[in-house]
């Protein structure tokens, strides 16, 4: 359901409550002179994107770098050398005590609804520190526009069977997804980058993000050039970009979403009325999360596989192919690839855990080996017609020798996909895969041998 609080132009609520900023016992010595001038706790942001200022002065001088982080991911960067004549009086003679403030603007839409975020400074020698906490709430991304289409989610991994169930899933009258395998044609995917992009402070360093260079580059574009931590706009400017700006272009995504679909749907001559959902794949990051907030109506498959057929399968694959896919190219060896894969699939679990249901769990061996079991509790919790007649039109979709997948599969049959790793597996990999998704395994009710 749309959120109307938009729809006049101003924003009902502040974008980000709950603030509490925390200076963190950094590293004894390292640090002279730190603060958090904005935001306080107890503030409130109008807009999405938080506006951090402060000031940090090492003892041995300027830090080199400021950034804002969470695990594994950098969210915002700066270099502290604003203006800052309190603080040189303070410490008179110490270099750069006079230039150490900062500014940041934080975009919090790559963040969950509740977030943390920690302030770390690069010293002069290298070594880094984390000096400030800022946690929050910020209210869930949403728009004035009703659509007409709900996303459908597929999450998974690369030869999970996600061709199979979009094969199945296309079948539907109720569903439409670019008809085209391996289904890799992702359009809600898209038009959510883009929001993600031009909704984002702008990289004030780089050209597309510069005010006066942005243009310079003839065929692309980034975030507003004039939303960014350098960037100094008016207040009300600023509060613009950040809340009236973000839910306005959600809107004219989510429009071009429809119309590409239903432009999809009538191309590939599908009644238009029945229509309920587009169908993509994802990956387990974080599109799926932003999709789901945007369209709280959304719904999301999560499709497991014994892991262990997943990576016989990418072995297959890729001897057939003559290159190394699915990260393997970049891997020094298989106990390194392994490694890479378990985080894949943890990432998907953690996304099963924090967003799925019992029922929203697929497994592809029962997808093949009982369709007619599995399909019709799957439908009924979609909202989907179960009827006989579309439960088998969605199976013949994917009979032997369909033509839509003929060339995908890396066995004679589905069914002989299935425990291929105990065949196909060298005794060296096997052994591996035991020290690496044991765990795993279990949490899906696999079981190791």
């Amino acid at each position: 359901m749309a959120d109307t609080s938009v729809m006049d132009g101003t924003m009902a609520s502040p974008a980000v409550t709950a603030l509490t900023v925390q200076m963190l016992n950094a590293r004894r010595g390292a640090l002279l002179d730190a603060a958090i001038e904005t935001p306080r706790s107890g503030d409130t942001s109008e807009g999405w994107g938080l506006r951090v200022r402060g000031h940090l002065l090492a003892r041995g001088g300027p830090v080199t770098s400021i950034e804002v982080v969470v695990p594994g991911a950098i969210v915002a960067a700066t270099e502290a050398s604003l203006p800052t004549p309190e603080v040189g009086a303070r410490h008179p003679g110490v270099p750069g005590a006079a230039d150490c403030g900062f500014t940041l603007l934080i975009d919090t839409l790559r963040l969950p609804l509740q977030f943390e975020v920690r302030l770390r400074a690069t010293l002069a020698d290298g070594s880094r520190v984390k000096f400030a906490a800022i946690r929050g709430a910020r209210r869930p991304l949403q728009s004035a526009y009703a659509p007409r289409l709900q996303p459908l989610l597929v999450t998974s991994l690369g030869r999970m069977g996600t061709t199979l169930l979009m094969r199945m899933l296309a079948a539907h009258p109720g569903v439409v997804a670019y008809a085209r395998p391996p289904y890799e044609a992702r359009g809600g995917k898209y038009w959510l980058h883009l929001l993600r992009t031009l909704a984002a402070p702008a990289d004030a360093r780089k050209q597309l993000g510069a005010p006066m260079e942005f243009h310079l580059e003839p065929l692309a574009a980034g975030g507003n050039p004039f939303y960014s931590s350098a960037f100094a706009a008016w207040p009300e400017v600023e509060r613009w970009s950040g809340a009236e700006y973000v839910a306005d272009l959600a809107a004219f995504c989510q429009r071009s979403i429809d119309g590409w679909y239903l432009a999809t749907a009538r191309a590939q001559g599908q009644d238009l009325e029945p229509l309920a959902f587009f169908a993509e794949k994802h990956f387990p990051d974080d599109y799926p999360r932003l999709m789901r907030e945007l369209y709280p109506a959304s719904r999301e498959l999560f499709l497991v596989r014994d892991f262990r057929d997943m990576v016989a399968s990418m072995r297959a694959y890729n001897a057939r192919k003559g290159f190394g896919d699915f990260g393997r190219e970049r891997a020094a060896s298989d106990e390194a690839w392994l490694a890479d894969l378990r985080r894949g699939i943890e990432a998907l679990r953690d996304a099963w855990r924090e967003r799925g249901t019992p029922a929203s769990l697929v497994r592809y061996e029962a997808l093949v080996h009982e369709p007619e079991a599995a399909l019709p509790p799957l439908l009924d919790a979609l909202g989907l017609d179960a009827s006989p007649a579309i439960v088998a039109r969605m199976i013949g979709a994917v009979a032997p020798g369909a033509p839509e997948l003929r060339g995908h599969g890396t066995t004679a049959s589905p069914e002989a996909s299935i425990g291929r790793w105990r065949r196909d597996l060298p005794d060296e990999l096997r052994d591996l895969m035991q020290q690496q998704f044991a765990e795993v395994l279990g949490e899906f009710g696999y079981a190791m041998e």
